[in-house]
């Protein structure tokens, strides 16, 4: 084996049942030094029995399947697995595994016929393969990845050319972002981005797209700079004379207001008119992630079918639609953004909210900062099945590191498409970058974080509980979290999500998954149960929220009341000796006792090492 047969990565065998995939895949293993999987023995039990009646087995039986496959490559080592994949979409869900290449046995009808016929005892008869060739989608030119060998050859002479594809992919081939400007010490300035932005609404037009939707985040993400990028691409294409409309990704927040639009936007941009999601209505419904599959992605912990459901605006004609957004560690997915910007951020009810809750079960310290994740999965896998082959869309990323007293753009990322496209590769090159942005690994565990919530990024625990997301993993078993929210109101973002919180508190997942079982209304609301349990430190450290109730701020009363501990702002300001103008980082208060400071818990994650098992 040559040093550059050493960098095949995984191998997947794919073809018809009778082209040899279990024979060249373990001979193919042995060559490259690779452990071997058949993905048959992978199959549940149902699946083998519909094979065995003669039944061939349909998208709700291979969905599971092959997210179990994903999870077998996923599970540590490089292997040479054998897998008809037959279909390009299930091929890019083995994509996401990452360092997949494929093998495509390529076999005549009657070929595959004769060798099944000589087989004794296999559930896949030679009256299958008709039906297989039906539904095979031949890898195309695009398929970069793909090595073709014809099937009929001898054994050796088709590992050899295996082997030979294998090599010629590793020395480099691969889907790259159309836009890719970032590092860990770059500092992209304003006229930088602006040419950036130029050349990007430049190809827009060239491309004859005229009707232009653009889905930055709302003023959550104010330092994402998605509103300037959004305003300058906006003033590009009108100027080209298209027709262009703004529609901030709203999730579950409420609408932008005229202040919110001033933060997004800028002062002279705040009466910019904008449309707005309604995540309640207004919503068109695209299909589902079936129960089996989200089952096989949560380990068994949570198996219900997910309803997948987006804006209708999505689908008003649109020639192009632009997601702009910031690629930084986040609490539910594990890094945010990319798909998430427009399947949640532009979501319905029911995706929203059991997406939450997926990650919520799975434990969000087991997410934060990865770039797959089980939700990550799902959220793909809804684009990818149900808006990408519908609707042209270009992903614009930014990478956003915290100075201290400043922030730098460290990274622009772009792309278009699907996960396998070069959206995809902008989104694992913005992440790639992120991790090693925004992720701040401390020493030791430390015993008291203060956050500093912007008023006017964060006017609800919803929002503000970003402190206790980011921070719990640095934060030492007794410790204490202080969060400063001078413009924290209320709880939810919505009324009635405003309500289950008042009504539940932040009490740890035993709690919160009991109140679920009990109470039908928090039953119907999942993402709010998950943001119950993600706000809770599970009893582990203090969180004390400090509030002016004088000036509109939520009550003592109040904030007891969901189970966190409360302070006077003034108070706590005058001790600390902090304000929103202090930079992140080691301070110590007028007794001289020190804490550690994070100036924006959004624009990054805090951990100690160990929490970052498997990074």
């Amino acid at each position: 084996m040559s040093e550059s047969d050493d960098r095949t990565g995984h191998v997947v065998v794919i073809g018809v049942a009778g082209a040899g995939k279990t024979t060249i895949g373990v001979q193919l293993g042995a060559r490259l030094g690779k452990r071997f999987i058949d993905a048959d023995s992978l199959h549940p039990a149902a699946n083998v029995a519909k094979m065995e009646s003669g039944i061939p087995l349909d998208d709700a039986d291979r969905w599971p399947w092959l997210a179990s496959i994903r999870e077998a490559l996923r599970s540590g080592g490089e292997v040479v697995l054998a897998c008809s994949a037959p279909k390009r979409q299930y091929r890019d869900l083995l994509r996401g595994a990452g360092d997949v290449r494929f093998v495509f046995l390529d076999i005549d009808q009657a070929s595959a016929e004769r060798r099944l016929s000589a087989r004794a005892g296999h559930y896949m008869g030679a009256g299958m393969v008709s039906s297989q060739l039906r539904a095979l989608e031949r890898p195309t030119a695009d398929e970069r990845d793909v090595v073709v060998v014809d099937a009929t050859d001898e054994i050796d002479s088709i590992v050899d050319a295996a082997v030979a594809g294998l090599t010629l992919i590793a020395n480099g081939i691969g889907i790259e972002p159309t836009l890719a400007d970032g590092g860990p010490e770059r500092d992209i300035d304003g006229a930088e981005l602006a040419g950036h932005v130029a050349a990007l609404s430049a190809s827009i037009v060239a491309d004859g797209h005229r009707r232009v939707l653009l889905v930055p985040p709302d003023q959550t993400r104010a330092h994402s700079l998605a509103g300037l990028i959004s305003v300058l691409m906006s003033d590009a294409l009108r100027a080209a004379g298209c027709e262009v409309a703004i529609m901030p990704a709203l999730g579950t927040h409420v609408p932008v207001s005229r202040s919110g639009a001033s933060v997004l936007f800028g002062a002279d941009r705040a009466d910019t008119e904008l449309l707005v999601h309604d995540w309640r209505s207004g919503l068109r419904r695209l299909g589902e992630i079936g129960a089996a599959e989200v089952g096989v992605l949560t380990g068994g912990r949570f198996a219900r079918s997910i309803d997948v459901a987006v804006s209708t605006e999505l689908f008003n004609d649109w020639d192009l639609i632009v997601s702009i957004g910031q690629v930084v560690p986040h609490e539910v997915i594990g890094m945010a953004n990319f798909t998430k910007n427009l399947m949640i951020g532009l979501g319905g009810a029911p995706t929203i909210h059991c997406s939450h809750f997926v990650g919520a079960v799975v434990g969000m310290e087991a997410i934060m900062g990865r770039v797959a994740s089980p939700v990550r999965d799902i959220v793909d896998a809804a684009f990818d099945r149900f808006v990408a082959p519908e609707l042209n869309v270009m992903w614009v990323l930014t990478v956003v590191a915290d100075n201290g007293a400043t922030t730098s753009l460290r990274g622009l990322y772009a792309g278009r498409g699907a996960t396998t496209d070069s959206g995809g590769a902008a989104f694992r090159a913005a992440a790639a970058l992120a991790q090693k942005t925004n992720l701040t690994t401390v020493a030791q565990p430390l015993d008291r974080v203060v956050c500093w919530l912007d008023p006017a990024e964060y006017r609800s625990t919803w929002l503000g509980n970003k402190a206790v997301y980011r921070t719990r993993m640095a934060i030492a078993d007794g410790g204490e979290l202080v969060v400063l929210a001078p413009g924290v109101g209320h709880f939810g973002e919505d009324e009635q999500i405003d309500k289950l919180i008042r009504r539940h508190g932040y009490r740890g997942t035993p709690a919160a998954l009991a109140a679920v079982a009990d109470d039908p209304e928090l039953g119907d609301n999942l993402s709010a149960a998950a943001h119950l349990i993600h706000g809770s430190s599970e009893g582990r450290f203090r969180i004390v929220y400090c509030t002016d109730p004088s000036a509109g701020g939520l009550s003592q009363v109040e904030i007891e009341g969901v189970g966190f501990e409360w302070r006077p702002l003034a108070d706590e300001l005058s001790r600390l000796q902090v304000d929103g103008t202090t930079p992140t980082g080691d301070r110590a208060d007028r007794n001289s006792l020190p804490f550690f400071f994070v100036a924006n818990p959004a624009l990054g994650l805090w951990s100690t090492a160990d929490r970052l098992d498997g990074f």
